[in-house]
């Protein structure tokens, strides 16, 4: 196709039938491209960016060629609209290649990796499934990708594989507690650093815009306080707090939280009282023996010198005398 369109002295007709076999040579090139990353660990990124840099050059050629744009005199202060434009009006812009998201499973980028990969790849109507199967096989890493490794690369599988995915992942309620819980963990700032400080800033925002674009009806200090009470809790407290909330569509409130608190104490309260008291028991044969105690005797020992008449010598002897 470079070569075509380089030569010169191409025919509109022509020119036109190789323009439309331009994208699907491309795509062709992209499934394989796919796969081979998908099966193979060594990082292709640099032979993908060359081809898709030769793509646009060469598509940009023959656009200039079908569609020749006038160029108007610009002023040295121009705007964007006094642009190149072609005959039907549209500007010709040269954008920058769009890196496929990638996912590892971690809650708080989940939202971001499913508007994009929605965006670019499912709702592509140039894509096939199985493309689309594969550019999802790409984007996953660790847990993510395990999820959906049993699944064969067909047609039918990838709405499977994207419907496994979304309902692991697409835990609204979960999402909200770990921003909540990035927000009580604050990063430490180094005292007069503004680099620090510049990330504490952004750490921040970040994290507000993420439980803002939830669209919460339970309001973030709620969500603090009820991760910061949880905090504390025994494992058996908590345990039963999530069991008794887990089918709740929204977001518990922190009054929820404290009514459920309320009426486990209760409950411990009456556990409590209803406990037998415990009193040692003493039988009649233990009041007997220890009246009947016999008291032993005491050993006394007295040591003495005696005379042995074998060696005629004198010898330490230690009786015992029994009171």
């Amino acid at each position: 196709m470079q070569t075509f369109i380089e030569v010169g002295e191409c025919k509109v007709n022509e020119t036109q039938v190789r323009y439309d076999d331009l994208q699907n040579i491309f795509d062709r090139f992209d499934t394989a491209q796919i796969e081979l990353e998908v099966s193979d660990s060594k990082d292709h990124t640099a032979d993908r960016e060359a081809i898709e840099k030769q793509f646009y050059e060469v598509k940009d050629k023959f656009v200039e060629v079908l569609h020749p744009v006038l160029e108007l005199p610009r002023s040295r202060h121009s705007s964007p609209e006094s642009a190149p434009r072609s005959h039907n009006g549209s500007v010709h812009l040269k954008l920058p290649t769009i890196a496929l998201p990638k996912f590892d499973g971690e809650t708080c980028n989940w939202l971001q990796f499913r508007d994009t990969f929605e965006a670019r790849i499912v709702n592509n109507t140039s894509l096939t499934d199985v493309q689309r199967f594969y550019y999802l096989i790409a984007s996953l890493k660790n847990e993510a990708k395990d999820l959906i490794s049993n699944l064969q690369i067909t047609n039918e599988n990838f709405s499977v594989a994207w419907n496994l995915i979304t309902q692991r992942y697409n835990n609204t309620r979960l999402i909200a507690m770990m921003h909540a819980k990035q927000l009580v963990n604050m990063l430490q700032v180094r005292k007069g650093g503004a680099a620090s400080l510049r990330r504490l800033i952004n750490y921040v925002t970040s994290n507000m815009n993420a439980l803002k674009a939830l669209q919460l009806k339970a309001p973030v200090q709620d969500l603090m306080l009820n991760h910061l009470m949880l905090a504390t809790m025994d494992p058996e407290t908590q345990r039963e707090w999530e069991l008794e909330t887990a089918s709740r569509a929204d977001i518990p409130l922190t009054t929820d939280l404290i009514t459920f608190m309320e009426s486990r104490c209760q409950a411990l309260e009456l556990i409590q009282t209803t406990k037998p008291a415990k009193v040692q028991p003493t039988t009649s044969r233990a009041l007997y023996s220890t009246r009947n105690k016999v008291r032993k005797p005491t050993r006394t020992y007295v040591a003495t010198q005696v005379q042995c008449s074998l060696c005629l010598e004198s010898h330490n002897y230690t009786d015992v005398i029994n009171f």
